[in-house]
């Protein structure tokens, strides 16, 4: 099972994403968090193989340091970012941090579940309702 941890600030973004995921056989969402501080426990405490990262948390907090501690202590943990904010250099600059993908929540939603969708294990079946691309 490829294990997800969801980092969004926004609870109907957590249900909405961890619903479409979850579908997805093979995927396993493992926890959430709102925060920086939560981000952190749940990753320690979960042992994901993905994170979805959004870039504005709660009370302010920012995305990228819950990127640079996975990058510095998890360097093997994929963290994908998922976002409103779709400027080229937000994308560039998360991207530059070491985040594996970079994704804009208004209309790349579904890329962002096949790109996380591609990685599950080989040899675990795959939703057919579920279309693998690339991005």
């Amino acid at each position: 099972m490829l294990r997800v941890v969801l980092v969004d600030d926004s609870k109907a973004v957590q249900r909405s994403l961890g619903q479409l995921l979850g579908s997805v056989a093979g995927i396993e969402i493992v926890g959430c968090a709102e925060d920086v501080t939560g981000a952190l426990e749940v990753i320690e405490d979960a042992h994901p193989h993905v994170v979805v990262l959004d870039v504005d948390l709660r009370d302010g907090e920012r995305g990228i340091d819950v990127l640079r501690h996975v990058v510095r202590q998890h360097p093997g943990i994929k963290v994908v970012v998922l976002s409103n904010l779709s400027w080229g250099a937000m994308r560039e600059g998360f991207l530059r941090s070491g985040a594996s993908a970079y994704f804009d929540k208004s209309n790349e939603f579904l890329g962002a579940r096949d790109w996380i969708a591609a990685m599950v294990p080989p040899g675990h079946p795959r939703s057919d309702s579920v279309p693998v691309g690339g991005h």
